[in-house]
């Protein structure tokens, strides 16, 4: 303040910086202005498409783009669209769930997804499976999947495939999704290429 009453160059500097910066705050807002239109226009698109693909009513719209909101605030899914999608499969599949569990399943499925390469409706199927054979929760199903592809049971893609074929089986000789997992991943330790294999001979067995 001292110097620009004493400095007529300086006066001038100044109002350069104050036009120059009062500029770029008014393209800055206008950047963000249009941005916030087009994620709600996406966020719109994501949610019609849920409620079409799941059959829910339109009066509750809100809760569900809701739930969008959190798994996308939560760096999961590439774009609302790619999260309605992976929100619709699940709750087709699980059926009558409420916003919360639909929020931590699709999560859940999308991290699988994003880090081990799970196709989202096969990890579901493959959790249903789990679910309806052992009688464990859908977190616990979807923990058991993600500790054993943590521990090479997904080395050549088949876990998810072994899972849904082979739950069934194991439940008949009698062992627990904790034992299936673990027989599993002894076989892996063990040397066996394929857990495909290990489930096949449960089922001979």
């Amino acid at each position: 303040k001292e110097a620009s009453e004493g400095f007529t160059v300086m006066k001038g500097a100044m109002a350069d910086l104050v036009a120059d910066g009062i500029t770029k705050v008014a393209d800055g807002l206008a950047d963000i202005t249009t941005e916030a239109f087009t994620m709600a226009n996406d966020i719109d698109k994501a949610t019609n498409t849920f409620i079409a693909k799941t059959g829910e009513s339109a009066d509750s719209a809100g809760e569900f783009e809701d739930v969008m909101k959190s798994i996308y605030g939560s760096n999961y899914g590439e774009s609302f669209e790619d999260i309605s999608d992976a929100m619709a499969t699940v709750k087709t599949s699980m059926g009558d769930i409420g916003t919360d569990e639909l929020e931590n399943l699709t999560t859940q499925a999308l991290i699988l997804r994003d880090t081990f390469d799970m196709d989202v409706n096969e990890s579901i199927r493959a959790v249903n499976s789990v679910m309806d054979q052992f009688g464990v929760s859908a977190d616990e199903a979807y923990n058991l999947i993600a500790q054993g592809a943590q521990n090479g049971l997904n080395q050549n893609g088949d876990l998810l495939d072994t899972v849904n074929e082979y739950s069934v089986q194991f439940k008949n000789a009698g062992y627990s999704a904790e034992d299936m997992f673990n027989m599993l991943a002894n076989g892996v330790d063990a040397g066996t290429w394929s857990v495909d294999k290990l489930g096949d001979a449960v089922k001979e067995f």
